[in-house]
């Protein structure tokens, strides 16, 4: 929906070509060789901090062969139970881990490349929350398995989840970010749910090639910049369980930073290893 507002604003075609696999490694590497300055990457928190940690051979520097365009959106990750659990909050959901040792189980999906499961991880370490771990490749199947008791706890997307909590099988306890989501302004963070210092966000951003000309990338800047205030984008990405933010380049190299020091933290302290 970017592309289709950029080609009106530029008159130039806009094409999105799909680069899927190895953990946005193979999209990532095939930017590295686009000196073009008209060739940009669709970076995510995966891609450009968690992955690093896990493979020290990647095939890209996320910090030397991009240049920060603008952070994109913001994806809301909600911490949902199922209603079957018995627990209202956060709260009472790390005091029944705790009483039950061993026996709540957390679902995500991606990996433990993706922002939902160092999410639980964060829980975990920093909350004491006794939470095992189950990773599954079907968002679908993991929030089945939920509503039907054989999980106890997912980190998932907001918009994958609405309608499940609307008709009553799944209760949102908490917003992984650092504040509350403009969709669910009743719903604490974590931080406020009696879990300080837990926070997980999953974002994309917009980068160009190391080699890219200043004026390209402040070029561009200004037209994502305009076209995330439109109204019609803001309310489909709302939709779609994400909040537009459109940054400077520097805002998104800090995110980029900061999120990259925090996991690398959790991994080394937790002992994560890649799968």
């Amino acid at each position: 929906m970017l592309g289709e507002k950029l080609q009106a604003r530029t008159g130039q075609p806009v094409v999105v070509e799909s680069r899927p696999g190895a953990d946005g490694a193979i999209a990532a590497t095939a930017m590295k060789s686009a000196s073009d300055g008209h060739t940009f990457l669709l970076g995510n928190a995966g891609i450009m901090t968690i992955n690093p940690h896990f493979n020290s051979r990647l095939p890209y520097d996320p910090g030397k062969d991009f240049l920060p365009v603008s952070l994109l959106v913001n994806n809301v990750v909600v911490l949902t139970v199922s209603s079957k659990l018995g627990v209202n909050n956060v709260r009472e959901l790390i005091a029944l881990s705790k009483q039950q040792p061993g026996r709540i189980n957390y679902a995500s999906v991606g990996g433990r490349g993706g922002v939902p499961f160092l999410s639980g991880q964060l829980l975990k370490q920093r909350a004491g929350a006794d939470l095992t771990w189950i990773g599954y490749a079907s968002e679908s199947q993991a929030r089945s398995d939920l509503m039907a008791g054989q999980i106890q706890v997912m980190f998932d997307t907001l918009a994958s989840t609405l309608a499940h909590v609307q008709s009553g099988r799944l209760k949102i306890l908490a917003v992984t970010g650092a504040q509350r989501a403009p969709q669910l302004p009743d719903v604490p963070t974590l931080a406020e749910s009696g879990a300080p210092d837990v926070e997980g966000v999953g974002w994309l951003g917009l980068y160009a090639n190391a080699g890219t000309p200043e004026s390209t990338v402040t070029l561009m800047h200004q037209h994502l910049s305009a076209i995330l205030t439109m109204p019609d984008i803001r309310e489909r990405l709302n939709v779609l369980g994400m909040e537009p933010v459109a940054s400077s380049p520097a805002a998104l190299a800090r995110t980029q930073r900061d999120d990259h020091a925090k996991w690398g933290r959790l991994i080394r302290d937790q002992r994560i290893l890649p799968e």
